[in-house]
């Protein structure tokens, strides 16, 4: 079996336009990735960068189960209104789905490291201009995407945590209590979150706790679109220089005509291994997320449909009261 170094030669080292190109493929990755301690960091890294990363994991758990515990306790425990109760379940869905992705993260963030390695080579092996253009092309469409989903999820979480409690405004209950509306409603018997300064301090945490779900959110689809991507950059790779070969191969000695072959096969092979990777780490992924997506759109219909029976119901009643 032939050596994959000799074929496809050394690794270089990283030169300062490849330092470029490699950080405007990941950028989008970093910005999601290092907020919740996602993003790899490097075996001879210090230990604060290690402990850093830990940390900010450690934190981002606390603040999902922030939002979590105290709304499920609430609305199986505190709330008597099987409409309300129903409407609640939605956002416990998405909270379940997203410390459910966040684990899988966690748990695959060396594999997520190698992806990244492998990428890093590849830039790194770059010699011909029409190479660096189609990765070029391919990471463009990458951090596209990435951006896109940014700004759907970020734009409706922001709406969702701040406009909605904030326009909705108080309210003065029977026992009169002013109450003011939160994104998730907790569960008094562990911490009350009407009065000043602890409604603030909850809406605020509740806030972050949105921020880390979303970027949780953002960060697997970013890493998705870069490695795929990548992958379809190094296959178009593989054909022009097999569209290439097969023009010259006439005109090559046998010499060149087998290492040119024998390098397209290994860039192939190597490109096939990545993918097989990335298949492995996004198939979890999304096996563990289906059953609960599921559950989350099932739960949503009969809630709407709920919805639409009590409004109906509630509209012939007051036409029988009319008549």
């Amino acid at each position: 079996m032939r050596n994959n170094t000799n074929i496809l030669g050394t690794i270089p080292e990283p030169t300062k336009r490849s330092k470029s190109d490699m950080k405007y493929c990941t950028t989008m990755n970093r910005w999601f990735l290092i907020p919740i301690g996602i993003w790899p960091i490097d075996s001879d890294a210090k230990i604060f960068e290690k402990i850093f990363s830990k940390t900010r994991i450690v934190i981002s758990y606390l603040l999902i189960l922030f939002l979590l515990v105290p709304c499920a306790l609430h609305t199986f425990i505190n709330e008597k209104n099987p409409r309300l109760k129903m409407k609640m379940i939605g956002p416990l869905s998405f909270c379940l789905m997203a410390i459910s992705k966040y684990c899988f993260l966690v748990r695959r963030k060396n594999e997520i490291r190698k992806c990244f390695d492998h990428v890093f080579i590849d830039w790194r092996r770059v010699t011909f201009p029409i190479d660096r253009e189609i990765m070029l092309a391919n990471a463009k469409l990458g951090r596209f995407i990435a951006s896109v989903c940014a700004v759907f999820m970020y734009g409706g979480g922001f709406f969702y945590h701040t406009i909605m409690p904030i326009s909705a405004g108080s309210y003065i209950t029977p026992s009169n209590i002013t109450v003011r509306p939160l994104t998730y409603p907790v569960y008094d018997p562990l911490f009350p979150a009407k009065n000043s300064p602890s409604y603030e301090i909850v809406f605020v945490t509740q806030w972050c706790s949105g921020f880390v779900m979303y970027s949780i959110t953002i960060g697997t689809c970013s890493l998705a679109g870069v490695f795929v991507l990548h992958a379809c950059g190094q296959l178009t790779i593989v054909m022009n220089r097999l569209e290439n070969f097969v023009k010259s191969s006439k005109k090559s000695s046998n010499d060149m005509f087998e290492n040119r072959l024998a390098e397209i096969v290994e860039l192939h092979l190597r490109t096939l291994g990545f993918i097989l990777r990335i298949e492995g780490i996004l198939n979890e992924e999304f096996e563990r997320a289906e059953t609960i997506a599921t559950v989350t759109y099932c739960v949503l219909l009969v809630s709407f449909t709920f919805n639409i029976f009590i409004f109906c119901y509630i509209g012939e009643t007051l036409t029988q009261q009319v008549i």
